[in-house]
């Protein structure tokens, strides 16, 4: 990020932290080595993207009104004490945040980094599915990245980053969200965020990776689109209460960027072995499930090493499943 937009994301964040104090334009003039005038350039800045100041002689500023959609300033600010340093690309509406992440590294942009809209147009989820992407109720996000790891490492890759977002989110939010594989986030048997990872891979290496998220998080339940009403939730609908979006970002980011690191390192097995049986919500259950070699039904028991589904049939035999659609039975 250019010097100049830290120097107002610094000031930004100072006047967050002050919650409903004033911070003094002398202090922030000096602490960063700008004049008067070029702090209140930049405030000019913000107010343009949706902040509100008050403004009191020998008092200074405060925010008076954050913006409630996504906005790169406030999700920045939050990220301001982070370690992460990945490149943030913000954007009003793409076709797929997937897509884009894909076309940056086409045209050799620096990995890693993220890709976020406030809304998608063409938003794809498994199997060539759309997935639902109205503007500024959710957050779509995308992290791309040149692993250069061997192929066989990337088997529990969207397994272990949906257990760190899964873990991230019930510390945060104190909600029972799990896992239901292989790749989409449940809360009370709906379907709260779905995964999508795509590679591009070497005979030896895997050389690009993209890595995308559909995270449900303001959603209104009468706003569905009434194919989701009933198999769809928010995480507003059992927290309660609206949600910051972009706090909500900034503390995704973090946690995308950690489980990354983590993985990369090689370090995930016993940890993902420990988290696991927490987060399964097939665990036990009978399900239906739709693989290559046709239908199955069972009851789920868990994974092998190699983040592969398997099942036990009425006869007793195990079946894995390494891809495809599964379903809770119904009676």
């Amino acid at each position: 990020m250019p010097g100049s937009d830290r120097k107002t994301i610094t000031i930004l964040k100072a006047l967050l932290e002050a919650e409903d104090g004033f911070v003094s334009g002398n202090r922030l003039a000096n602490e960063l080595g700008l004049s008067r005038v070029s702090i209140w350039s930049r405030m000019e800045k913000l107010r343009d993207q949706g902040f509100e100041f008050e403004a009191v002689t020998r008092k200074g500023y405060r925010i008076v009104k954050k913006p409630e959609a996504l906005s790169s300033w406030l999700t920045r600010a939050y990220l301001e004490d982070s370690t992460i340093d990945y490149e943030l690309v913000f954007l009003s509406s793409i076709d797929s945040t997937n897509d884009h992440a894909t076309r940056l590294l086409a045209n050799d942009f620096e990995a890693p980094f993220f890709v976020i809209a406030n809304e998608q147009t063409l938003g794809r989820g498994r199997m060539g599915r759309q997935w639902y992407s109205p503007p500024s109720y959710n957050l779509y996000l995308s992290f791309a990245s040149t692993p250069n790891v061997r192929p066989d490492r990337m088997q529990l890759f969207t397994l272990w980053m949906g257990a760190c977002i899964a873990q991230h989110l019930r510390n945060r939010l104190n909600l029972d969200i799990g896992i239901k594989w292989p790749n989409d986030l449940y809360f009370d048997q709906k379907k709260l965020a779905g995964m999508l990872t795509e590679a591009r891979v070497d005979a030896d290496s895997i050389r690009e990776l993209v890595f995308g998220l559909g995270l449900n998080v303001n959603q209104v339940q009468d706003d569905w689109p009434a194919d989701l009403k009933q198999s769809a939730i928010s995480l507003r609908e059992p927290y309660g209460r609206k949600l910051d979006l972009n706090r909500m970002a900034a503390q995704l980011v973090s946690a995308i960027s950690t489980g990354y690191e983590t993985f990369i390192s090689d370090n995930i097995r016993n940890d993902f072995e420990d988290l696991w049986p927490q987060l399964d919500v097939l665990q036990g259950q009978f399900i239906e499930a739709e693989s290559r070699d046709g239908p199955v039904e069972g009851i789920a028991s868990g994974l092998d090493n190699h983040g592969s589904l398997i099942v036990k049939t009425n006869k007793g035999k195990l079946v894995t499943l390494n891809s495809g659609e599964v379903h809770l039975k119904r009676f």
